[in-house]
């Protein structure tokens, strides 16, 4: 679950003509609560997976997480087990 999203700005240094510049590159920051076990934690706009509505935490198991889900949404939308129809 998303909790709150800001922007920061990260300088760095490039060469350019000889001479240092001081450049900023910006990305967004998502503060996030784990779905399986209500940790808060943290990801930049480079790791973070946005086609995903399930966020978990780097210390619980994503995939077990997973597969409880869809057995969840299985038994929600009256789905065999085993039927072919992706979630």
């Amino acid at each position: 679950m998303i909790i709150d999203v800001c922007k920061e700005f990260r300088p760095y240094y490039r060469s350019r003509y000889g001479k240092k510049q001081k450049c900023y590159v910006g990305y967004k920051i998502y503060y996030l609560r784990c779905d399986n076990c209500s940790f808060e934690f943290i990801r930049t706009s480079k790791t973070f997976d946005k086609r995903s509505y399930a966020h978990v935490c780097a210390n619980c198991n994503q995939k077990k997480f997973a597969q409880k889900q869809s057995s969840v949404i299985r038994q929600y939308n009256k789905y065999d087990a085993s039927s072919s129809k992706t979630i």
